[in-house]
């Protein structure tokens, strides 16, 4: 199943009746984005990826900008959407949607395997850690801004701060 078939399949399951805040129209606008730019990503297809951005447009991923198509590429490429970066075999499932007139805010779960040793863990590990992610499109359906929010501990081997 290519990238975008996977993504359109997670947005079936989290259809609900929200026209109060977003017409479906709206709606249909924003997953068609969402789904372009979420399908490249699972796709590996790093001019993909980068082709979603609007002009300006960039990802903040944990508190660090990616704002040029170089830095954007990289970014994605040192991530592993391509298969040769610290992760491999990205997925995940979609936890929850919401939606403003111009976002949509993804809550996720990312499972991948540790391609490269992490500060101590051991490549070929597989591993899972829930994220957050905020797209926000312009009117021609291009990102403005990525903004991702992921618990990156969990790719630790223990935990960094006691329980």
């Amino acid at each position: 199943m290519t990238g975008p078939a996977m993504v359109e399949e997670q947005l079936a399951r989290h259809r609900r009746d929200d026209t109060e805040v977003v017409g479906p129209e709206r709606r249909a606008f924003l997953n068609a984005a969402l789904k372009a730019h979420l399908g490249a990503e699972l796709d590996g297809d790093i001019p993909a990826i980068v082709s979603t951005f609007a002009p300006g447009g960039h990802l903040n991923f944990n508190g660090t900008v990616y704002d040029t198509p170089e830095r954007l590429s990289a970014f994605h490429q040192d991530f592993g959407w391509d298969g040769r970066g610290a992760l491999s075999d990205i997925g995940g499932e979609i936890a929850r949607l919401h939606y403003t007139h111009d976002s949509v805010i993804v809550e996720y779960v990312v499972r991948c395997t540790v391609a490269a040793p992490l500060h101590g863990a051991p490549a070929g590990r597989a591993v899972e850690f829930p994220m957050c992610g905020i797209y926000q499109f312009d009117e021609a359906g291009k990102l403005l801004s990525e903004r991702g929010y992921a618990d990156s501990g969990a790719l630790l081997p223990e935990p960094v701060l006691p329980l």
